[in-house]
C-alpha cells in the first residue's frame, strides 16, 4: 500500500464552506478562562480524559484555554469529561478545527477550516470511532478527496478542479487481494487499473482494464521504461 501511496500521492498532484468569524458555545451562564498551564487531565479505567485544574479539582462548566493571552480552544466541561463541543483556535481568532464529544468519547462531527474561514474537511465520529465518510476541500470550497467505506471496503477518492482524478482501494479478483489505483479522465471514464497484491513487497506491477481483468504484470525493476510509461498515464 505504502508504494500505490507514493504513485497516488506523485501523480495525482493532491491538491456552503464558509464560517462567521466568531462561534461561541451559546446559552451558558458562566465562562471560565484558564491558561493552559491551569489545567491538566488523567485518564479513566475507560481510557478516557477527565479533566481537573492545576488545584486537582474536578472541572465543570465552559472554559476558554489562553496561552500567552492568546484563546487557543473553548470547550465545555461535565463531571470532569469532555461534552458538547470544543474548539480549537487559529492565533488569529478564528476556528481551526470543531469537534464533538460525548463523557470525553469523540461522538459527533467534525469539522476543520482555513485560516481564511473555509471548510477544510468535514468527517463525524461514533463512539470513538471515525465514520464512513470524510470530506476535504480546496479553500475556494472544491471537493479535493472523499473516503468513503461501502461493505467494509475503504475507497479513497482524489479530486482535480471539482473532478474525481484517482481513486485507490482493495478488490479481490480471481480470489486474490489487491491494492488498486483506478485513473479517471475528466469524464469520469477509467483511463488505466495498476496494483499490487496485498502485503507482497515484490516489485511487481498489475495492470487491469475497465472490467478488472488482467492485460499484464511485470517487475518494474526489470522494466523501469515500462514503469514509467504506465506511472505517466497516471501522471496525464
Amino acid at each position: 500500500m505504502r508504494f500505490l501511496l507514493f504513485i497516488l500521492a506523485s501523480s495525482l498532484l493532491l491538491s456552503c464552506n464558509n464560517i462567521p468569524e466568531a462561534i461561541l458555545l451559546a446559552n451558558t451562564e458562566k465562562v471560565d478562562t484558564l491558561d493552559v498551564n491551569e489545567y491538566t487531565h488523567v485518564i479513566d479505567k475507560k481510557n478516557r480524559r477527565g479533566y481537573v485544574t492545576a488545584e486537582n479539582e474536578v472541572m465543570n462548566g465552559r472554559y476558554v484555554i489562553t496561552r500567552e493571552g492568546t484563546m487557543t480552544q473553548e470547550f465545555t466541561i461535565e463531571g470532569g469529561f469532555l461534552h458538547g463541543t470544543l474548539i480549537q483556535y487559529y492565533d488569529t481568532g478564528s476556528p481551526e478545527r470543531i469537534e464533538t464529544y460525548k463523557k470525553s468519547v469523540q461522538h459527533g462531527p467534525v469539522t476543520s477550516f482555513y485560516r481564511n474561514g473555509a471548510i477544510r474537511s468535514e468527517s463525524s465520529y461514533v463512539n470513538g470511532e471515525e465514520a464512513d465518510e470524510r470530506v476535504e476541500y480546496t479553500e475556494d470550497g472544491t471537493v479535493s478527496r472523499k473516503i468513503e467505506i461501502k461493505d467494509g471496503i475503504r475507497y479513497d477518492h482524489q479530486y482535480i478542479n471539482g473532478n474525481r482524478a484517482g481513486s485507490m482501494f482493495e478488490k479481490t479478483i480471481e480470489g486474490v487481494t489487491y491494492d488498486l489505483i483506478v485513473k479517471y479522465d475528466a469524464f469520469g471514464t477509467v483511463q488505466l487499473i495498476m496494483g499490487k497484491i496485498k502485503s507482497d513487497t515484490s516489485p511487481i506491477l498489475y495492470i487491469f482494464d475497465e472490467t478488472f481483468t488482467e492485460i499484464e504484470h511485470f517487475n518494474v525493476e526489470e522494466n523501469p521504461l515500462k514503469a514509467r510509461q504506465y506511472f505517466a498515464l497516471i501522471q496525464g
